[in-house]
């Protein structure tokens, strides 16, 4: 069983990159689009009846909640990082939750100018995971490595934005990953 473990996780490791490829397609379908998420509908009168008839009675509530309790405001959506990750495809892939799944390849051009639009992202690569962090008050926009581990902050000089490549990303997040052994 332990041998077979590696491949199990490769192989569950594509099904998840898959995944998220055709989650990206279709929020992009959705978006060209302009529609909204499908909502259920709202229960018939006979299937609220007989729900009713088939539970007892809830006991009478104690109090009556608070004009402020019920005017919550609702919350405030949660920031999602774009990801960049190894895949099970030997190549990398970037995934951004607002475009979806994007065809950059590392170390081109292109990559440098979408790492300079960025504040932050995730990295998954062959040996470890990391949080990357563009440090603003640093003039020409060095990067740095975050990851917690066991209850402890750890913190590692990346690369000026020009110079953060792969290999420069994959060696930081195995050296983070080495606070697990």
């Amino acid at each position: 069983m332990l041998l077979t473990l590696p491949e199990t996780l490769d192989a569950l490791q594509g099904q998840m990159t898959a995944l998220q490829q055709q989650m990206a397609a279709l929020t992009r379908l959705l978006q060209q689009h302009g529609q909204e998420p499908a909502t259920l509908a709202a229960p018939t009168q006979q299937t609220r009846t007989a729900k009713r008839l088939s539970r007892p009675a809830p006991p009478a509530p104690r109090a009556r909640p608070t004009a402020s309790a019920a005017a919550k405001p609702p919350h405030k959506p949660t920031h999602v990082l774009p990801r960049v990750e190894y895949g099970s495809g030997g190549h990398y892939v970037v995934i951004c939750p607002k475009q979806g799944l994007l065809p950059l390849e590392p170390d081109t051009p292109e990559w440098f100018a979408w790492v300079a639009t960025q504040s932050s992202f995730r990295f998954v690569g062959k040996s470890g995971r990391l949080t990357a962090h563009h440090e603003w008050r640093v003039p020409r926009g060095a990067w740095r490595a975050h990851r917690h581990l066991r209850n402890h902050s750890y913190t590692l000089r990346l690369a000026l934005t020009q110079e953060l490549t792969m290999a420069v990303l994959e060696q930081a997040a195995a050296a983070l990953q080495a606070h697990l052994r």
